[in-house]
């Protein structure tokens, strides 16, 4: 059968515009579906942006206390001064990497002779590592802070000023009180207030005018009711109280806290027992709920007793917008003492790191079954917030 030419040349045209579009609209399709998928991963990565920018990190750690073996082991005798910088080597990436961090000061800075327990005076470099690793805000109110009297209170006073560290808890008069006290600190834009009290100071009293916060519900709800007239975009409450070596938060812990809770405190962390205790979610009367760590337990001490050497940093996540606490969690850690390349010293090391073998050191067997057996106490006392024991 015969074709004719121009048949053929009719369909090859008509087949080849047909080719023509198809291409085309197949190459509209993609390039509005590449459209599609950048304009989706930018508006991806804007809500990442915008999430990561509400978000602001509080870190609080427990006491830093200074038994006379650590500053002992501090000393230098080729130089005659005091060097802390390694005990803190393994935490400090967790405290930069916070937006502000804080910690309770369980030791005066009374100067020399120094002294532990059972009254404790420390040497200055210790104030000037615990700022040097990134520390925002330390307390005060604890109840070794009158242990060297009116003159450790106001040198401690002054030494922390005189390296810009913001603090509460214990003042050189009313007046100071009054007009630096409850604090409030800028955190990325979130106005974060703070108050601080302690359940005693060993029987000491404070000497006039100095003035030392107390576990007072009654001044307490006026300190908080300030926070919010100062305009305070969250309120926590920082306290020393509950009994020493007690795994449990009580009864008489829980009553403060919750007189806190219906007074606008947003957020509790508390130490003194030198151990972990467990955590609680108490609520307002509205309804919204409240986080509480009974006790953090030691940042760093020469405490012996088997829980008294671990201890954990509470890192708080909170929406810069509305003030709302969204997430806290724990840092597990424990105090070694011994020899790390080659140096004796007290080192704080974060304790999952540790077991997940992220370091390029190995502690003796003893102190890893220790740090491991520490863990999953800590672990058991924290895996439910809804346990207070009497």
């Amino acid at each position: 059968m015969k074709v004719r030419f121009e048949h053929i040349s009719s369909f090859l045209f008509q087949l080849s515009f047909v080719l023509i579009i198809w291409i085309m609209l197949g190459s509209v399709f993609l390039l509005g579906g590449a459209r599609s998928l950048e304009k989706e991963r930018e508006e991806r990565e804007k809500r990442e942006a915008y999430l990561a920018d509400s978000l602001v990190t509080l870190l609080f750690a427990g006491d830093i206390m200074g038994h006379s073996p650590q500053y002992q082991v501090a000393y230098n005798r080729e130089t005659g001064e005091y060097d802390y910088s390694d005990c803190f080597l393994y935490v400090e990436p967790y405290v930069q990497e916070a937006d502000f961090a804080c910690g309770n000061l369980e030791v005066t800075l009374g100067g020399p002779p120094y002294a532990g327990y059972p009254c404790f005076s420390s040497p200055d470099a210790l104030l000037y590592e615990v700022k040097n690793i990134g520390f925002d805000l330390l307390f005060t109110a604890n109840n070794h802070v009158l242990d060297r009297g009116k003159p450790g209170v106001e040198r401690t006073i002054m030494m922390l000023d005189s390296v810009g560290m913001p603090h509460a808890g214990s003042y050189v008069d009313s007046l100071s009180r009054d007009t630096s006290y409850p604090i409030i600190m800028d955190v990325k834009g979130l106005k974060v207030g703070f108050i601080n009290a302690t359940y005693g100071t060993n029987g000491i009293r404070e000497k006039a005018p100095n003035v030392v916060n107390r576990l007072d519900t009654v001044q307490m709800a006026r300190d908080l009711e300030r926070l919010a007239e100062m305009g305070a975009d969250l309120k926590v409450a920082v306290l020393h109280w509950g009994n020493e070596y007690e795994l449990w938060g009580n009864k008489r812990q829980r009553q403060y806290a919750q007189s806190l809770v219906n007074h606008g405190a947003d957020l509790i962390i508390g130490g003194h027992p030198h151990v972990v205790q467990n955590a609680d979610t108490l609520f307002t009367s509205a309804g919204k709920p409240v986080v509480l760590y009974y006790s953090m337990g030691n940042f760093i001490s020469n405490q012996q007793r088997l829980e008294t050497k671990g201890g954990i940093m509470v890192k708080a996540t909170v929406n810069r917008f509305t003030g709302r606490v969204v997430a806290t969690e724990y840092i597990p850690y424990f105090v070694f003492i011994g020899t790390i390349h080659g140096k004796y010293q007290y080192y704080v090391i974060p304790s999952v790191p540790y077991l997940n073998g992220e370091y390029d050191f190995s502690l003796p067997r003893y102190d890893s079954l220790m740090l491991l057996n520490v863990y999953n106490s800590i672990s058991g006392r924290l895996s439910n917030f809804d346990q207070c024991k009497e």
